[in-house]
């Protein structure tokens, strides 16, 4: 039987506003609602960025228990992973740790630092200590964030160090300034430098040619589906998607297509190492 396969639907991303696609959730309660449907669709987690009434990215810890407040209230067991990013250099360190307590089961977790377009993307050994006991004190797990391939090293090592915990999720991220290109190539070279129990997904900003390819990559090697409007605006080539719901429902057609199955959040846990809700 194949692995079950978790898609995690990346909702809104700290990007402009509605520059690639109109389509956008662009408020809390929008977010709300897009998680929602994405949950119902197939997605095992919602990745979030927070925003402002305004749609503004924000580190707001009220507005991210809000969020989380009412995709609870409305019954949804949909894992909730938050991202702790600089927000493209609008976040420092005490913002984004404040995030890490924040009312998530998942944060994501840079694994070290690189250089960002004209700005340092600071992941200090000091910020990535902090950030690990503020998880640990809230119950929450680090989605472990691979840029490059001198990130594996360092995971290694902290691995090693007992500074993170099995079972551990890495998201090989391509294709953003200053990360790997998008080069199918490097993923075998990726995998041989982390544990085998590590499970993994890919996260791709790609043109949707080369997103496809990747994520295909990752379907049929045992790994997992990132999508969403944060990464990518099209259903295929000239279609743009309407919803988040929408790319979840194409990857969840796919599965079925090949017989991979699909993970419930309740199994998603369960591979993640996550406490039951």
């Amino acid at each position: 039987m194949m692995k079950p396969l978790i898609i995690t639907a990346a909702l809104t991303g700290a990007g402009p506003l509605k520059t690639r696609t109109p389509h956008l959730p662009a408020s809390p309660a929008e977010i709300v609602q897009e998680a929602l449907a994405a949950w119902r669709a197939g997605a095992a987690v919602v990745h979030i960025h927070a925003r402002t009434e305004q749609g503004e990215p924000t580190a707001d810890v009220e507005t991210h228990r809000w969020i989380a407040r009412q995709i609870r209230d409305a019954g949804s067991d949909v894992i909730l992973n938050f991202s702790a990013g600089d927000g493209g250099g609008r976040f420092g360190h005490e913002e984004r740790l404040g995030l890490m307590d924040a009312g998530a089961e998942m944060v994501s977790y840079t694994a070290s630092s690189y250089n960002s377009g004209a700005r340092l993307y600071n992941s200090s050994p000091e910020f990535l200590a902090a950030a690990r006991e503020r998880m640990a004190a809230a119950g929450a797990r680090p989605e472990i964030e691979v840029l490059d391939l001198g990130f594996c090293g360092r995971i290694t090592r902290m691995i090693a160090a007992g500074e993170l915990q099995a079972p551990f999720y890495c998201l090989f991220v391509f294709g953003i300034d200053g990360a790997m290109p998008a080069d199918e190539a490097l993923l075998p070279m990726l995998l041989q430098r982390l544990p085998k129990e590590v499970e993994w997904g890919i996260a791709c900003a790609a043109e949707h040619a080369k997103f496809l390819t990747m994520q295909m990559m990752a379907f049929a090697n045992g790994g997992h589906i990132r999508t969403g409007l944060e990464d990518q605006a099209y259903l295929w080539s000239g279609r743009l998607a309407e919803s988040n719901a929408q790319l979840v429902e194409q990857w969840v057609s796919s599965a079925a297509t090949w017989g991979r199955p699909v993970a419930t959040a309740s199994v998603a846990r369960d591979m993640l190492g996550l406490r039951p809700l």
